[in-house]
């Protein structure tokens, strides 16, 4: 997907939305996350949250209204669940950075659900599973789900909330942020430069005080937050 000779890609961002379903359990807050087909041209294989591209007949009165549109459609279509968009929390916005042929502005909310019984499309999505972030980070750890930082990180920011009531009132309150990250090679060692760390700018990956970024290491991410980030 990246290599050293591909990282000035021209090609432009499709604008995206997902959504993170977030339920309570006896083992505390599970998330439903989804596995794309390995024959998808985009993240084959790999595990996300669902969502997809903005479609036409997702135009809302603003560009939040049509991305929340799309975040809900994309959850029918492949999940079988119903979201109500105005219960929709903005999080976060991942841009793609140059590299695979495929790019998005993804958006990512996060949403109660009101409904367990999952329908996937069997198309686009082949699996699906209530999973504990916890749970979800260690399966990504021991290399036996694929997922890419967006979703990485997302479960890493309700990592500590116990009850959903505190996820809500978690992103009530906090804004979102914006990542289009910047990747880069060392020794041979692909690294996702984040905002904030010191060699964001340059492009540079050399070790440093400030570091926000994620290293590939075996298939896996290893994300390293020494600026005091917050998910």
């Amino acid at each position: 997907m990246f290599s050293p000779d591909n990282l000035d890609s021209a090609v432009v961002p499709k604008l995206a939305a997902t959504i993170i379903l977030v339920r309570d359990s006896s083992n505390g807050i599970e998330v439903l996350i989804t596995k794309r087909n390995s024959k998808a041209s985009f993240l084959g294989g790999f595990w996300v949250f669902p969502g997809g591209g903005v479609e036409t007949e997702d135009a809302g009165d603003t560009t939040l209204d049509t991305l929340k549109n799309a975040a809900a459609r994309e959850t029918r279509e492949e999940a079988g669940l119903i979201v109500n968009t105005n219960d929709l929390l903005y999080v976060s916005q991942w841009i793609t950075p140059p590299g695979p042929p495929k790019r998005y502005d993804t958006h990512f909310f996060i949403v109660p659900a009101t409904e367990d019984a999952v329908d996937i499309d069997g198309h686009e999505v082949v699996d699906a599973e209530w999973v504990t972030a916890a749970s979800a980070i260690e399966l990504h750890e021991n290399g036996q789900i694929e997922m890419m930082p967006p979703t990485l990180l997302s479960f890493m920011g309700i990592q500590s909330c116990e009850r959903v009531d505190d996820v809500v009132a978690r992103y009530q309150n906090k804004p979102p942020f914006s990542i289009s990250p910047k990747p880069c090679f060392a020794d041979d060692q692909l690294v996702m430069l984040y905002p904030g760390d010191a060699g964001f700018d340059a492009g540079e990956p050399a070790e440093a005080a400030l570091m926000h970024r994620c290293l590939h290491v075996n298939g896996t991410w290893q994300y390293i937050n020494t600026i005091g980030f917050e998910l």
